[in-house]
This record gives structure tokens, C-alpha cells and sequence, in this order.
């Protein structure tokens, strides 16, 4: 592998990760409103449990903002040293191949 690849392979290690981190990071966030289960489940309720509640809504927004730019970032980056295909197999090549997929199925 050249490094190229390497850096290539290890930005989007770090894509998949930020997004799972940020899909997982939204589903824990407290909606703003709660409705009747939070008055059922009544966890949030008291006075310490209110105050808990903010401070862990407020550490997951900022964590989802991060690694939301992280993402955004190395999406970038992604892009940028991806290599350039387009010397391998010019257009009416490529056009011929997805026309007739038989060089696939060596008929």
C-alpha cells in the first residue's frame, strides 16, 4: 500500500467512528420536550436530576458538534486524496463495460 492509501485508509476509519459517535450521541440527547413519559418516568424530575440532566445535554451537544466537524473534515480530506480514476478507463470504455456485464460472467 502506498502512504497515500494508508492516510486515505485512517481518514476513513475516523469517518465511520465520528459517525456511529455522532448517531449514538443524538439518540442519547434529551429532546426538548418530554411530554407525558417524562412525567411518568419522573428520573429528571428532582432537584439534583434536573441539574444532572443539562449537564450531560450539554457535554453531548458539545461532543456531537465535535465530532460533527471532525467528520465534516475528514470527508474533505477523503475527497481531496482520493486518487484519479479517470486515467485508468476512459468513458467509452467504461460505457461498453456497463453495457454488457459478460467480461464478468466470462460468457
Amino acid at each position: 500500500m502506498t502512504p497515500l492509501e494508508i492516510i486515505s485508509l485512517i481518514f476513513l476509519v475516523v469517518l465511520l467512528i465520528a459517525a456511529v459517535f455522532i448517531v449514538v450521541a443524538v439518540v442519547f440527547q434529551k429532546t426538548g420536550e418530554d411530554g407525558l413519559s417524562g412525567s411518568i418516568a419522573g428520573g429528571a424530575e428532582t432537584y439534583y436530576g434536573k441539574d444532572k440532566s443539562a449537564h450531560t445535554d450539554k457535554i453531548l451537544f458539545k461532543w456531537t458538534m465535535i465530532a460533527g466537524i471532525v467528520f465534516a473534515v475528514a470527508t474533505l480530506l477523503v475527497f481531496i486524496i482520493q486518487p484519479d480514476y479517470s486515467n485508468v478507463v476512459d468513458f467509452d470504455t467504461w460505457k461498453e463495460m456497463s453495457s454488457d456485464f459478460s467480461y464478468i460472467f466470462g460468457k
